[in-house]
């Protein structure tokens, strides 16, 4: 088989061509340190790729979550804590209501002012906001006040719902992110702010004595430990779902390292692999340039 100049030519640049695109690619895999260059490059390994970038997107925006309702629990803690021990601190005074020092209306006059400053503490705490000015012991009703007084009637009511806030942390998991005022300050029909508050006109209405004093402390005593036993309930509970987000925090950064793994695996660049490589490739090249050069020389003239 006979080859004209013109088509050794042509299979001379063609192999160049294929050598110096060799060469080209293996420099950019060592400039951008990555193996793949472009999906066609590894079909099978960019789909790999491209679901286990979708996993550490998920894995991330968990976290977030995480970080969020964090931060929300432990304020929610805070207030708890404040709320336990101002209960605590009222449960003292309604039970020193019976002692002869304060069995007078002076007596009950401090007591009662004492227990009217916790009431106003416990109803702020009720009625507090985040950051966001989103009320959050509201249920989803976070644009409500919790806790008010019903000037009509007198009592106090809880305006939110029973409703919470639903968060997702892990691909098959979600926790609620808030408490409810009604939740932690009313059970059973009863509430530790109308407790409080028909406590207080007792105290101070001087019909209010003997027999009937007593009767009004013991009943008291009754709701307010109800009261603590509510708030404990849901303090343990939040404790508990802290713990689970940490458990699932820490396997959120096993999985995230393992796909960093798997993504380097897939990814990365093996520079000795590709330095020998390249090396080939210009050693290809070179010995087609000398081979065409060569062969441009000959001549028939040449040779007579």
């Amino acid at each position: 088989m006979r080859l004209s100049t013109a088509q050794l030519n042509t299979v001379m640049l063609s192999s160049m061509q294929t050598s110096t695109s060799g060469v080209n690619r293996n420099y950019m895999q060592l400039t951008s340190q990555e193996r793949m260059l472009k999906p066609s490059d590894d079909p099978l390994g960019s789909v790999q790729l491209m679901m286990l970038d979708r996993e550490q997107a998920n894995i991330n925006q968990f976290q977030k979550n995480i970080t969020n309702m964090e931060a929300q629990l432990g304020q929610t803690e805070s207030h708890l804590d404040a709320s336990h021990n101002a209960v605590l601190r009222a449960q003292e005074l309604i039970v020193s209501v019976n002692n002869a020092s304060n069995s007078t209306m002076v007596g009950r006059e401090a007591i009662a002012t004492e227990l009217d400053s916790i009431l106003e503490q416990l109803a702020d705490i009720a009625n507090s906001k985040n950051p966001n000015g989103d009320y959050i012991f509201s249920g989803t009703k976070t644009d409500t006040q919790p806790i008010a007084k019903d000037p009509a009637t007198g009592k106090y009511t809880y305006m939110g719902n029973a409703d919470q806030r639903m968060v997702q942390v892990a691909e098959s998991t979600t926790i609620p992110a808030n408490q409810t005022a009604e939740s932690i300050f009313f059970s059973g029909g009863n509430d530790i702010f109308n407790t409080l508050d028909q406590a207080i006109s007792a105290l101070r209405d001087p019909a209010v004595s003997g027999n009937a004093i007593t009767a009004k402390v013991t009943l008291a005593q009754g709701e307010i430990d109800t009261a603590l036993d509510s708030i404990n309930k849901v303090w343990a509970d939040i404790g508990g779902k802290r713990n689970s987000l940490t458990r699932i925090e820490g396997s959120h950064e096993d999985n995230k390292l393992l796909n960093k793994k798997l993504i380097g695996d897939v990814k990365d660049l093996d520079y000795s692999e590709a330095i020998l490589e390249m090396n080939t490739q210009m050693a290809a090249l070179q010995a087609t340039q000398m081979t065409y050069s060569k062969i441009q020389n000959l001549s028939l003239f040449k040779l007579m």
